[in-house]
């Protein structure tokens, strides 16, 4: 028997049910510790308050004490950090549920697509499993050109005053095709005829085909109500679509990604902390250009670099996605500044 757990007489507690869920921007903040502003590690030799080593989160060495718990470092697990993103950015692990979630309902108003009377949603309202009834629920809406039910329509029953059916009350806006590109979601309009003439008429290429930030689909995502979002198969209680877009990046402690002790005077850095100094650093290039008032093309080259970093410490070997296409994002802004 371990000496280091003696026998307890105290009654276990049977696990009935385990939640799994998606950490909110004021779940991440609230167990978040410290702030991070800093990419730097130390300081002085000594670890940067508000830097990815910040004591709060955490110690590697065996000489300090974690600022949080005064634990040691072999009994302090590590705390999280926090990063304010400058803007919205894309999660790539949700990338394809936002996806599916973003052809479900309208892109004006946030409402579900499919009517409550389509056969197709009725099937989809039967299925018991959530994961599954987004499924049936995309294949009656991905066919909607439109949002359906302008207007609210009561049918009287016959022998009482009741209403017998009522629409959902879209807005009546027609509807893009969204699709991914890379890192990038893209909206595309049909072409639509004029009334008195059969010729199409051809809107400007920038009106009918639109480049969907995270900021767009966050404004979407965040109208959806939570009665529509149990219908998509999700608890908004512990999973809303909009908490899908990063608004604020968890900081991982020291202990989970620690450094190397390479001679007796430096340190090599985990991978993880790289790429994390990468993140801050163009989150701060990217503030720094809102605040200067820069171009709009110029704040989006520096928002779809630090939206490749981001991409890239979840998932390194994104396919498609080369080590060339950041330096090539680097030149075209070094260029479009110098020009």
């Amino acid at each position: 028997m371990d000496l280091r757990f003696p026998y307890s007489p105290a009654e276990v507690a049977k696990v009935s049910v385990v939640q799994f869920g998606i950490l909110s921007p004021d779940e991440i903040r609230q167990m978040s510790v410290v702030h991070i502003e800093h990419s730097e590690t130390t300081e002085r030799g000594k670890p940067k308050p508000g830097g990815l080593s910040d004591p709060r989160m955490g110690t590697i060495d065996r000489k300090m004490k974690c600022e949080t718990c005064m634990a040691n470092m072999a009994e302090c697990p590590g705390h999280f950090g926090h990063l304010e993103l400058a803007k919205p950015m894309f999660h790539i692990g949700f990338m394809k549920t936002v996806l599916s979630i973003l052809r479900c309902v309208c892109f004006n108003c946030s409402k579900i697509l499919a009517d409550e009377e389509e056969p197709k949603f009725k099937q989809a309202m039967r299925i018991k499993n959530p994961k599954n009834r987004l499924k049936k629920i995309l294949d009656a809406c991905k066919n909607k050109s439109k949002c359906e039910g302008g207007d609210e329509i009561d049918v009287q029953g016959q022998d009482s005053d009741e209403p017998v059916k009522k629409s959902r009350g879209g807005c009546g806006a027609q509807q893009p095709k969204i699709s991914i590109d890379g890192m990038k979601m893209v909206a595309e309009y049909k072409l639509h005829k004029k009334k008195n003439d059969d010729q199409e008429q051809l809107p400007e290429p920038v009106e009918r085909k639109q480049l969907l930030t995270a900021e767009k689909v966050l404004s979407i995502l965040k109208r959806i109500s939570d009665e529509d979002c149990q219908l998509l198969g999700l608890n908004p209680k512990y999973a809303r679509p909009d908490w899908m877009i990063l608004q604020v990046l968890p900081i991982p402690p020291p202990p989970v990604r620690p450094s190397v002790m390479m001679d007796t005077s430096s340190r090599s850095e985990d991978d993880l902390t790289h790429q994390l100094a990468m993140i801050i650093r163009h989150n701060e290039n990217l503030k720094r250009q809102e605040r200067n008032g820069a171009p709009a093309h110029i704040i989006s080259e520096f928002a779809q670099l630090l939206q490749f970093h981001i991409a890239t410490y979840f998932d390194n070997e994104l396919p498609g996605q080369s080590p060339g296409t950041v330096s090539s994002l680097i030149a075209t802004l070094i260029n479009t500044i110098c020009s």
